[in-house]
């Protein structure tokens, strides 16, 4: 299967530098964690968190930070939650009761910050999008990686600073102060956001929204209260720690959730064939979350590509088979995407072939047909030929024998002779009546002359057994011609077999058209035994109508056979 949407694998045979890079900075960040973890394990403060809970942030933030990038290499999301990841180990350092280590903690107590601030404003394509994001990034590092190091001379904290020169309260507040500031606006432009996304877009952004309010607020009230006033305290650091914890919770929930995606492909596949366009459309909109979906198909239809909109052609082994227009944010479920094409690509392939298929099968059941109406028709003109030439030739040549006789008698001429005249033109008597049964059997000028109910009767007139008539004229003597030379040969073909090969003494025909079909039954109480591929001639009447899209059907027995076609006439 091949799509436009080619899948990609996970690991290339050869890693690129990028991800050699993300790959050795989770790799050195587990380390790096499990070394602090170790530090500081038996001396933690008692405001902070658990060694557990430090644990499994900052591992579920280097394992998302993988999976991310190996999902999507040319998105900066997994870098930055790799970063956020070492980031929080980093700042764990403070929490030690041990001065010296504690000291070294100062250095990077909200070293996640600015990952982290980075990380909601640019998730999910790993880009800024506008001035206001970047500037507030820019100050989030500014403040975590300058103002934060440069205030530790001067930071008095809960534990002993071995690099404290002076306390200056003002540093604390200011840095409280900028915090607020920059929450708030992360705040805000969250809300625009998912304000201003659309359905789909919503649906990948609203784990890192939901995480980013709660840490924006967390963010703005924490300062406002102290270690020791416990229960505000508790709160406000709660609601921090869940916004962090959960935004690579609901990130690789995210990836979980696309995988299932994937398999609900399944109920799409299910629901693809015996589709209209409408109907197929509106499908696709409903698996994609995306009601402003637009499929064009075929090589060179698309809709028309409003701003903002993303085109992605399904193809199948080098044919372009549509064209979706769609919400670009459904490249973030670029699995789901991929799915949904390729189930597309291949239910609108088999639609091609389908239809393809029936062209030709109807091409095929015309050509049949066409091949048993030139048929028929030469049959009829053979027979003309020798109705009005052979035997009228015939005809002529034994009146002139019969002739010559009559003036030999009279003449009294040599009587061998005139017994060789006579025995001339019964000859030509018996050559004319054979002549006669070829050309009926070759198309009998009966059924072009007067219907199919008098040549039905007129073969029954004609067989040296007890042949019954079951049929209403007014019923099959406005038949296609095609249909009454059809049925005629069967029941000819049914009551030869049954004289020839069943030695049945009663034979009866029953000729009724059912709304739009003819049905043809020939019965005989012979001694059964006939099969289609008997070489009786019914494989010949299979095919002839089966040219006619009808049906035989041959019911053979002890008692004797029943032979039925089923022929359309229309409505």
């Amino acid at each position: 299967m091949h799509t436009a949407l080619a899948p990609r694998g996970w690991l290339r045979p050869k890693l690129s530098r990028e991800t050699a890079t993300v790959v050795a900075l989770a790799v050195v960040g587990a380390v790096f964690g499990a070394v602090v973890l170790a530090v500081t394990d038996s001396a933690r403060h008692s405001t902070s968190t658990s060694t557990l809970f430090s644990g499994l942030v900052g591992g579920l933030y280097l394992t998302a930070g993988v999976i991310a990038h190996l999902r999507q290499r040319e998105n900066r999301v997994g870098l930055l939650m790799v970063l956020t990841g070492f980031g929080w180990f980093a700042e764990d350092l403070q929490v030690s009761n041990d001065p010296m280590v504690h000291t070294i903690g100062l250095f990077t107590r909200s070293a996640s910050g600015g990952f982290l601030v980075h990380l909601v404003l640019a998730f999910p394509d790993g880009r800024l999008r506008s001035r206001l994001s970047r500037a507030i990034v820019v100050a989030g590092y500014v403040a975590v990686f300058v103002f934060v190091p440069a205030n530790v001379p001067f930071h008095r904290s809960v534990v002993e600073n071995r690099l404290l020169v002076h306390t200056v309260l003002g540093f604390d507040t200011a840095l409280d102060v900028v915090q607020m500031v920059m929450a708030a606006a992360v705040i805000v432009i969250l809300v625009v956001r998912w304000i201003a996304a659309s359905r789909p877009a919503r649906r990948v952004i609203a784990p890192v929204v939901v995480a980013g309010l709660l840490g924006g607020v967390a963010s703005v009230v924490n300062p406002w209260f102290e270690p020791d006033e416990r229960v505000p305290y508790a709160i406000s650091s709660t609601l921090l720690h869940s916004s962090v914890l959960l935004l690579p919770l609901a990130f690789l929930l995210g990836v979980w959730r696309v995988r299932l995606g994937r398999t609900s492909v399944a109920a799409v596949l299910v629901r693809l064939p015996r589709s209209s366009p409408t109907q197929l459309r509106d499908l696709l909109a409903w698996a994609l979350g995306d009601p402003s979906l637009q499929v064009g198909y075929g090589e060179e239809a698309q809709p028309p590509v409003a701003p903002g909109r993303a085109v992605t052609p399904v193809e199948r082994d080098g044919r372009r088979m549509a064209t979706l227009v769609h919400d670009p944010a459904l490249h973030e479920d670029r699995h789901v995407l991929q799915a949904v094409a390729s189930a597309v690509a291949l239910e609108l392939d088999n639609q091609r072939l389908a239809a393809e298929v029936r062209a030709q099968l109807d091409e095929v059941r015309a050509s049949r047909a066409r091949i048993v109406e030139a048929g028929d028709e030469q049959r009829r003109r053979v027979e003309r030929d020798l109705h009005d030439g052979a035997q009228q030739q015939l005809v002529t040549v034994a009146l002139v024998l019969r002739m010559a006789r009559q003036r030999l008698d009279s003449a009294g001429a040599d009587p061998a002779l005139a017994e060789l005249l006579a025995r001339g033109a019964n000859g030509l008597d018996a050559a004319l009546r054979e002549l006669r049964e070829l050309a009926r059997g070759i198309h009998p000028a009966v059924l072009s002359e007067a219907g199919l109910t008098a040549a039905v009767r007129a073969l029954a007139a004609r067989s040296p057994a007890s042949v019954e008539v079951d049929v209403f004229q007014e019923q099959v003597d406005a038949l296609p011609p095609a249909v009454a030379t059809t049925a005629y040969f069967v029941a000819a073909e049914a009551v030869t077999n049954a004289l020839k090969h069943a030695h049945a003494t009663t034979i009866r025909i029953a000729l009724r058209r059912e709304g739009a079909e003819l049905r043809v039954s020939v019965t005989d109480d012979g001694v059964g035994g006939a099969t289609i591929e008997g070489g009786t001639g019914l494989t010949g009447l299979r095919d002839r109508v089966a040219a006619l899209d009808g049906r035989l059907d041959v019911h053979s027995g002890p008692s004797g056979t029943t032979v039925i076609a089923t022929l359309p006439v229309g409505s």
